[in-house]
């Protein structure tokens, strides 16, 4: 029979209590010892305290199945750590099966008489024990003993993830990275209660997963030739005869090592092996899998557009495949084996004789529905193992796997398609979670791909679309974080690239919506950023660079301006003339409004010291403020620009295409009708565009100015045409202004005429080309 002890039994009626009764609320964070990421669902603080002795006595239950892992894992933050008796140690780890608590929860209550963690389940522990590792001081993390006299102030912690997939992805292709970091990564995911690694074993760069019955692909598809000292998007050509050097693989040995070292700490390792795109670096040894048969190069740098597939209608691809998924499966013991599907730019598949027979013998309609056969037939093999399927959210086009698990990264669109067909759906979109993108100035940050996704906006992000209802809300298992590693090419800057919007996405997936609160989370992650530092990992300081927030205006002569800072510990200062902020410029107080035309500039200071870059942003009061718009072709949902009223609240964009401002149309015209409420004098019309051709982002054609006296009978009053030319590479805004005879109207209509594809000439010649507007200005 299982003895209980007298405490444990007071805890277990305390909890219960406290879970039947109390109401679910914040923590308190005022004092320093309940610094606590991620936030706990329920948590009291109480009288009293625990205090440390010279030594610590730990007891833990015969029937935790990690109990040998658990106490070397306490002996590592507690060196003179000695085994105790039940009802007696200090610290205490039992499994109580009529505990309600969800999956993966834990109970954790402090006295002066010690410290008890309760859970249902091992990983339960393992977060209890998490929590109990933020309560001691960061000097643990480096094996001293820090403890005497150390206090814990007496709490009751009640706690539980939100969601089930907790993930963090690392992408060994694009740069390879040793097993020592893999495991330190490992070890950051576990810190922040997540429980997913996704490991990106094979990419167009390099493959890296030892498959026995093909030796060639780590003899010669893990080596490409060394251009680490060029930019990654201009790589200079491969000569004749010049060695692959650069690169590297894991062993199935060190695969193993990896597993077992995640599945301690509760993290499933998910591989993925690309399919059928991404996966040149195959036909460096094995050429006669792709539809052209030829022998090619590793790429040591950008490869786009992904030409370059597996064979669809060669069956020989299907047997390599299904050769390599019999080791993975062997070797990863995850519930899902993740095939990639994304970016595979099926060019050769229509000039492919075999793939068009193969097209023609399954009645296929196009190539699409040829990659939704090719991820069908992989789906039938993955399950007959045993497994299921995950992969990126391309595998939709032309029709999802009957059980496939959907990861969508190209926004929510094919998430939310994904759950209200009842299927399954990791959220991965790029505007949030991708840890690739910068996270501070690009000025003084260290290179990244592009993008801007500062610590805010991770922690700003939630899983599940409004698109869904409750009840599709089901199928979002949770979501995770991607860091490819084009521009990544060491382990230091990897952690800096995911320390600390690790932390940020830790909290979104862990504790309850309504917890969250920004100026809380940023006050408690200042008691967290000594125990990186304790641990050795590089981290960054987040950016200094001030955010100036785009705000409703209030009325149509005034607008709010929010001035954000990731910087608690300075002020921030501003001018509205257009100088430079200094130490004598007014401090924002949390509250400004504007009544008139301004060019805000806005920076950090530390007394007179600026601490970064000064932002700047212009904000424009015209005939058109606030006034109401109809569109006749929808902005993208990835560039909405604040919505309908985004090109009349007076907020003029900056240089960077994803900063919150601009609207964006994808090979459609931008068509626009404003109502200005009543008949206006109007002389000018003027709209800002972007264009970054890089980026697929053109000026328009022309611009079209209508006016109508009731929305029904229009004139065409102006049209300017673009006299920008679109083979500059540099990102500028541009105004085209129409001008004519004062007129009186109420109602305008703007068109502005996008090329709809890009030019011959580009890179991505034939694709969809862009428009990006920010505001449409009346005068």
């Amino acid at each position: 029979m299982k003895i209980i002890s007298k405490r444990m039994i007071a805890l277990l009626t305390f909890t219960q209590v406290f879970l039947a009764c109390s109401t679910p609320r914040a923590p308190k964070t005022e004092s320093m010892d309940m610094n606590i990421i991620p936030k706990p669902q329920q948590m009291l603080e109480q009288k009293g305290e625990f205090v440390f002795a010279q030594t610590t006595t730990v007891w833990i239950s015969d029937e935790i199945v990690s109990k040998s892992f658990f106490m070397d894992y306490l002996k590592s933050l507690i060196p003179d750590l000695n085994v105790g008796s039940q009802g007696k140690a200090d610290i205490e780890l039992d499994l109580i099966q009529d505990v309600k608590l969800p999956e993966e929860g834990y109970q954790l209550h402090v006295n002066n008489q010690g410290i008890r963690i309760v859970a249902q389940d091992d990983p339960g522990l393992f977060y209890g024990i998490q929590t109990l590792r933020q309560l001691l001081p960061p000097e643990v993390e480096q094996g001293m003993n820090a403890l005497i006299g150390h206090k814990i102030q007496a709490v009751a912690i009640v706690d539980y993830p939100r969601f089930g997939w907790r993930g963090m992805h690392l992408d060994v292709s694009r740069h390879f990275f040793p097993l020592d970091f893999v495991k330190r990564y490992i070890d950051m995911i576990a810190l922040h209660k997540m429980n997913v690694f996704h490991w990106h074993l094979s990419d167009d760069n390099g493959w890296r997963l030892e498959i026995k019955r093909y030796p060639k692909l780590t003899e010669i598809c893990a080596w490409r030739v060394d251009r680490e000292h060029e930019d990654w998007r201009k790589w200079s050509p491969i000569e004749a005869g010049e060695k692959s050097t650069y690169g590297g693989f894991y062993s199935q040995e060190e695969v193993r090592e990896v597993i077992e070292y995640a599945a301690s700490r509760q993290i499933t390792v998910i591989p993925e092996i690309e399919m059928p795109g991404h996966s040149s670096e195959i036909f460096a040894a094995y050429p006669e899998l792709s539809c052209r048969g030829e022998t090619l190069h590793v790429r040591p740098g950008s490869y786009w557009p992904n030409e370059d597939i597996f064979c669809a209608g060669n069956d020989s691809v299907f047997v390599f495949l299904e050769n390599i998924l019999d080791e993975v499966v062997d070797l990863f013991p995850a519930k899902y084996i993740h095939i990639g599907g994304d970016e595979a730019r099926k060019t050769y598949w229509k000039t492919c004789e075999k793939c068009q027979d193969r097209i023609k013998a399954e009645g296929l309609a196009d190539e699409d529905e040829l990659q939704s056969w090719f991820v069908q037939k992989m789906e039938k093999y993955i399950n007959s193992k045993g497994k299921n399927l995950i992969g990126w959210d391309e595998i939709l086009e032309g029709g999802l796997a009957p059980e496939a698990t959907v990861m969508s990264w190209r926004g929510f669109k094919g998430g939310v398609a994904a759950a209200k067909a009842g299927h399954d759906v990791v959220m991965t979109p790029t505007s949030h979670v991708y840890f690739d993108y910068y996270q501070g100035d690009p000025k003084t940050e260290p290179q990244a791909i592009g993008g801007y996704t500062p610590l805010k906006k991770v922690y700003s992000y939630e899983p599940i679309p409004e698109e869904l209802s409750a009840e599709e809300a089901k199928y979002v298992l949770g979501s995770q974080a991607n860091l490819w590693t084009e521009f990544v090419k060491t382990t230091s800057h990897a952690e800096y690239m995911v320390l600390p919007r690790m932390t940020a996405l830790s909290e979104v997936l862990w504790s309850a919506k309504d917890h969250r609160d920004w100026p809380d989370f940023q006050k408690r992650l200042q008691g967290l950023l000594p125990r990186f530092k304790a641990l050795g990992w590089n981290y960054s300081p987040g950016t200094f660079l001030v955010d100036i927030l785009p705000g409703r205006p209030l009325k149509m002569d005034e607008v709010e301006v929010q001035l954000i800072s990731e910087q608690v510990q300075y002020a921030i200062r501003y001018t509205l003339d257009g100088s430079d902020p200094d130490g004598s410029s007014p401090e924002y107080s949390g509250k400004l409004l504007l009544r008139q035309d301004a060019k805000v500039r806005a920076g950090i200071f530390d007394g007179p010291t600026s601490m970064g870059r000064i932002a700047e942003r212009d904000f424009s009061f015209h005939k058109a403020l606030g006034s109401t718009a109809a569109y006749d072709s929808k902005y993208h949902m990835r560039y909405t620009g604040g919505g309908d009223k985004g090109l009349v609240d007076g907020i003029l964009g900056s240089d960077n295409s994803k900063d919150g401002t601009w609207q964006g149309f994808e090979g459609n015209d931008l068509e626009i009708t404003l109502d200005l409420g009543e008949s206006k004098e109007i002389f000018r019309v003027e709209m800002n565009f972007l264009q970054s051709t890089k980026a697929w982002i053109f000026m328009p054609e022309y611009l079209e100015v209508s006016f109508s006296p009731d929305s029904e009978s229009w004139s065409v009053i102006q049209r300017v045409d673009n006299e920008v030319s679109d083979k500059s590479e540099e990102v500028t805004i541009n105004r085209l202004t129409a001008d004519f005879p004062t007129q009186s109207t109420r109602y305008i209509r703007v068109l502005a005429k996008n090329h709809g594809v890009c030019p011959d000439w580009h890179p991505a010649a034939g694709a969809k080309s862009w428009i990006f507007c920010d505001e449409v200005m009346v005068r």
